[in-house]
């Protein structure tokens, strides 16, 4: 009994940063954590101890185990890893996990630093009213780098040099202005080492007379969908459908939440808006216009207007029918139809013995599945020459195929039900 308290003494205290644990005879040690460069490395070695069979897996792509994928218990050995380079701008990590066959874990942690010096500011560009005041910038960064203003009316209100890893927090104001067009000036973020190219934020403070700047809205299909335009503003701004044509289709344009208008913010940069069109059910393109308003709140307007073509709707393209199964009584047929603007309601096939008689004949309705459509004709005379043309509908209306056609069988055939 005296034996087995001494192993376990001795396993406790092997060497640096080692761990050990005694479940039944099994006995296994290794490292808890390994540093890596950002470089891509190879042959990088975890000293194991062991004196029974065990495995090695790893929980990231950016670790490759070389040797070995398994160890036996035969005292001192290695795991070699090899790191690929790394692409994050922070520290990243990984486990390599080392296991018995009994259930004894060691988890290795690696530490791999930044591949490269990273200086990546959020948001990439700030605005302000002609107010001026306060925001918020956020910068992530792997290296010590400072934060200086280009211009006096510009300041960071925080420390300007920083040497941690992550995110750090800069509070930088804009004096208010009086001019009528807007200034700009930036944010320089410089790597201490200067390893990488000085980082610019571009700061915008508005002027006081209001600006609108507009870009095209996309034209619309008949299928309906958005219409996306951007609206660039110093003011605060309003956009509102103010004219349909045709004007007796309904509200067939809204923006959000089914509203008519849509408020927006002063920003830098064009804030892309979207205004939902339904479908168009007619032939006829429509054309709906958006007039946006902004106002300077020291007096002064600025108005433009936003038109916006939706096209007009098709009927589906009908192809001849093809019959798959005639039996005496009863043939199915299958035909395409493609509907390039509505969806297809109603399809299937007009049938007569007169072929001149086809429209006014009887009616059978389909089914479609894509652009694959089937309908099976019942109740048919045996030997008789049935005259057969497809049609398909939808919103705008309905188009038909040729007429073909087919005789039934005279006597009963594989298809037919023989008996009475």
């Amino acid at each position: 009994m005296v034996l087995p308290m001494i192993a376990a003494i001795m396993t406790s205290c092997s060497g640096d940063n080692l761990e050990a644990e005694i479940v039944s005879s099994d006995r296994l040690a290794a490292g808890t954590r390994m540093d890596v460069s950002g470089e891509a490395s190879t042959n990088n070695v975890i000293p194991v101890e062991a004196n029974c069979p065990w495995t090695v897996t790893t929980d990231v792509d950016w670790i490759t185990i070389t040797q070995p994928s398994a160890g036996r218990g035969n005292g001192s050995q290695s795991v070699v890893f090899d790191v690929s380079a790394s692409t994050s701008p922070s520290i990243q990590t990984g486990t390599i996990t080392i296991k018995t066959g009994s259930g004894i874990e060691r988890i290795v942690t690696i530490n791999q630093r930044p591949g490269t010096i990273v200086i990546l500011p959020t948001p990439a560009s700030l605005f302000f009213t002609c107010e001026g005041g306060n925001q918020t910038l956020l910068v992530t960064g792997n290296s010590q780098w400072t934060a200086t203003s280009s211009v006096d009316w510009l300041k960071i209100d925080d420390e300007k040099s920083v040497d941690k890893e992550g995110v750090q927090r800069l509070t930088i104001h804009a004096n208010e202005s009086s001019l009528s067009d807007a200034i700009i000036g930036s944010i320089i973020l410089t790597d201490k080492d200067n390893k990488i190219a000085p980082v610019t934020v571009k700061v915008e403070v508005g002027g006081r007379t209001p600006v609108l700047v507009v870009t095209p809205a996309n034209e619309v299909d008949a299928a309906g969908g958005p219409a996306i335009f951007g609206v660039k503003s110093n003011f605060n701004w309003e956009a509102t459908v103010t004219a349909l044509n045709p004007a007796g289709s309904g509200k067939w344009a809204l923006f959000p939440n089914q509203l008519l208008q849509f408020n927006g913010a002063p920003s830098g940069e064009p804030m892309d808006v979207e205004l939902m069109l339904e479908p168009n059910p007619s032939f006829e393109e429509r054309l709906v216009t958006v007039t946006l308003v902004t106002k300077s709140s020291f007096g002064g307007i600025a108005q433009q207007n936003v038109n916006i073509m939706q096209h007009g709707s098709s009927i589906p393209v009908v192809y001849l029918p093809h019959t798959t199964n005639v039996a005496m009584n009863e043939a199915t047929l299958t035909f395409s139809a493609t509907s390039a603007s509505l969806p297809i309601t109603e399809c299937g096939l007009l049938y007569s013995i007169e072929p001149g008689q086809v429209a006014q004949g009887s009616r059978v309705v389909g089914t479609i599945d894509g652009e694959e459509a089937m309908a099976t004709m019942k109740n048919l005379q045996a030997g008789t020459t049935y005259y057969v043309r497809a049609y398909a509908t939808n919103a705008v209306g309905t188009s038909y195929s040729e007429v073909m056609s087919f005789r039934t069988r005279l006597t009963p055939g594989r298809s037919d039900n023989q008996t009475p």
